[in-house]
C-alpha cells in the first residue's frame, strides 16, 4: 500500500517510510477488515509512506511530495524484488484521493 502519512514535528514533508500492515487512515474499520482478511489468507501487507502535514493534506500539492515519487517506486520495486518470487500475484494499493493534485 502507498498512503499519505502525518509527519510528526521535525520530519519533513515527502520523507519516507515503511512499514506493515493497511495502510489507511480513518477510524480504523476498513483497516482492521483489510487486515484480518489478509491474515486469515497469509497475505503480507507492506506499506510505504510520504509524510507530510495535516494542513499540507488538504491543499494544493507541494513539490517535495511530487520529488518523493520516484524514490516510492524504488522502494516498491526493492520490496517486491525482495518479497516475492517469480509467479507471486502482487497487488499495488495508491490509497487516498487525488485533493491537491489538480489545484
Amino acid at each position: 500500500m502507498v498512503d499519505a502519512a502525518l509527519k510528526l514535528e521535525g520530519e519533513k514533508t515527502g520523507e519516507i517510510a515503511e512499514g506493515v500492515g493497511a495502510a489507511i487512515g480513518g477510524i480504523g474499520v476498513e483497516k482492521f477488515q483489510i487486515e484480518e482478511v489478509a491474515a486469515s489468507h497469509k497475505i503480507p501487507i507492506y506499506a510505504i509512506l510520504v509524510k507530510e502535514s495535516d494542513v499540507e493534506a488538504i491543499t494544493t500539492m507541494k513539490k517535495e511530495i511530487g520529488d518523493a515519487v520516484p524514490l516510492v517506486i524504488e522502494r516498491m520495486r526493492r520490496l517486491i524484488a525482495e518479497k516475492t518470487s517469480e509467479g507471486d500475484s502482487v497487488v499495488l494499493i495508491g490509497v487516498g484521493n487525488t485533493l491537491g493534485v489538480g489545484q
